[in-house]
C-alpha cells in the first residue's frame, strides 16, 4: 500500500496506514484486522480523506471507493464495531483531536444555509443520533452499576468539559451517592486522587485534545485498582484505552469548541439509572434534600 501524498492530507491530520508506519491508530486495527484487499483499499482511501469518513454516509463512500456499501459495513465491522456509524463516531473524535481550533474552524467553514443557532441545534440533532446508535450499552451499564457499588467515586475534568461532570456529581450526589467533582489539576487533583482505593471509582471527562492529567490520573488509578470510567469521544485516545468502561459520544459543533450536548444526554441516562439502582434509598434521600430546601428558604 502507498503511503498517502502530503498534499493530499487535510489540515495536515490524515492517517498512514500504510505498511512504514505501525504508530498510527487506525493502521493498529487495520493490522490486527487483517482485512481484504478491498478492505485495505478502504482503509487507504480513508486515511488520506478523512473528511469524508466524517461526514460522508456509508453509500456515499461506497460509491466515492466504487465499491457496494456491504463492504463499507464489513469493513468497519472487522475493526471491531458494529457498523459504519459507529466507526465514524469514532474516527471523527479521533481525527479532530489532531487539529487546533484555528484548523476545525476552517474545517467548519462559513456561510451557512440557516443561522448559526439553527446549524448549532441541527449538528447537536445529528450528535444525538449519533450517541443513539453507537454508544456501548454494556458499558453505560457497568459505569453505573460502578458508581452505585463504589465507597467513593471521584469525577476530574477540566475547562469547558466540566459541565459534564458538574451535572454528573450534583446529581449524584443529590441522590446520596458519595461522588465529589476536581477540575483543577494539579495539586488539587492529587489531593483528590489521594483518597482513592481500591474499590473506589474515578469518572474521567476529556474530549478533543485531552486534557493530559485526565488521562494520566485515569491510568494511575487503573493500576491502583480502582475501577476507571471515561467520557470521551473517540474509542481510538488513550483516554478511552486507558480505562476500564468507556463511553463514546460524538461532541462536534459548528465552531471551534466542542459541543457537550451528547455527553450531558448520556449523563443523564446514567442519573436515571443511578436512580433506579439506588431504589427506596434515593427516595428517601431526595425527600431530606427537598425538606432542606424549604428550611434553608433556598428557591423563590
Amino acid at each position: 500500500m502507498t503511503a498517502p501524498s502530503p498534499a493530499n492530507i487535510e489540515n495536515g491530520s490524515a492517517v498512514r496506514v500504510d505498511g512504514t508506519n505501525r504508530q498510527d491508530w487506525l493502521g493498529e486495527l487495520v493490522d490486527a484486522a487483517k482485512l481484504t484487499p478491498k478492505g485495505q483499499e478502504l482503509a487507504h482511501f480513508l486515511a488520506v480523506n478523512p473528511r469524508l469518513a466524517i461526514f460522508g454516509s456509508a453509500s456515499e463512500v461506497a460509491e466515492k471507493c466504487e465499491m457496494n456499501v456491504a463492504t463499507v459495513v464489513r469493513f468497519a465491522q472487522a475493526l471491531g464495531f458494529s457498523g459504519w456509524r459507529e466507526f465514524q463516531v469514532n474516527f471523527r473524535g479521533r481525527h479532530l483531536s489532531g487539529l487546533l481550533p484555528s484548523d476545525v474552524m476552517a474545517a467548519q467553514g462559513t456561510g451557512y444555509a440557516r443561522s448559526s443557532i439553527d446549524e448549532a441545534l441541527h449538528r447537536d440533532i445529528h450528535n444525538l443520533h449519533g450517541a443513539l446508535h453507537s454508544l456501548d450499552r454494556a458499558a453505560a451499564e457497568s459505569a453505573a452499576r460502578a458508581i452505585a457499588d463504589a465507597p467513593y467515586t471521584l469525577c476530574i475534568s477540566s475547562g469547558s468539559y466540566s459541565s459534564v461532570g458538574l451535572v454528573l456529581t450534583h446529581l449524584a450526589s443529590f441522590m446520596g451517592y458519595p461522588i465529589v467533582f476536581e477540575s483543577r489539576g494539579g495539586p488539587h487533583i492529587v489531593a483528590a486522587m489521594s483518597r482513592l482505593k481500591p474499590g473506589d471509582c474515578l469518572v474521567a471527562i476529556s474530549f478533543w485534545q485531552l486534557v493530559k492529567h485526565v488521562v494520566l490520573a485515569a491510568e494511575h488509578c487503573r493500576n491502583q485498582g480502582i475501577t476507571t470510567i471515561a467520557i470521551t469521544d473517540s474509542a481510538f485516545s488513550p483516554l478511552a484505552r486507558g480505562v476500564d468502561h468507556p463511553l463514546v459520544v460524538p461532541t462536534e459543533s459548528v465552531s471551534f469548541f466542542q459541543s457537550m450536548t451528547a455527553a450531558t444526554s448520556v449523563v443523564y441516562g446514567l442519573l436515571a439509572r443511578l436512580q433506579e439502582l439506588g431504589g427506596d434509598e434515593v427516595t428517601r434521600t431526595i425527600s431530606l434534600a427537598q425538606a432542606m430546601y424549604a428550611e434553608l428558604d433556598v428557591l423563590v
